[in-house]
């Protein structure tokens, strides 16, 4: 049965045994994974390392990365990489009036 190392708040330690999901895959780290690294990777796929809630970096919602691409993001951003990315972007031009020949809005 696999056991995890939770640290509680005032500074101890917390033991859970049982089949609670894998572990969190930061290094040293024997906590309950909750989350899944977001960063991309390839086409459609994405990093998926097992987070616990401690090293499960948010940074937009529903969206975290593992500390190892955490940093590869503020680098990216800090580069300009965001505004650079989203300069490319063309808004969708407004639709109006009612859909025609079965279209959806």
């Amino acid at each position: 049965m696999p056991c995890y190392i939770e640290p509680t708040k005032d500074g101890g330690t917390m033991f859970l045994c049982g089949k609670l999901g894998p572990h969190c895959a930061a290094e040293k780290c024997a906590s309950v994974s909750g989350y899944l690294c977001d960063f991309p990777v390839a086409e459609g796929r994405t990093c998926d390392l097992p987070l616990c809630e401690r090293h499960a970096y948010q940074v937009a919602p529903d969206l975290h990365y593992c500390p190892g691409h955490l940093v590869l993001w503020k680098a990216f951003r800090e580069a300009g990489g965001v505004e650079r990315e989203l300069g490319n972007v063309v808004p969708f031009p407004a639709r109006t009036g009612k859909p025609e020949n079965g279209e959806l809005f």
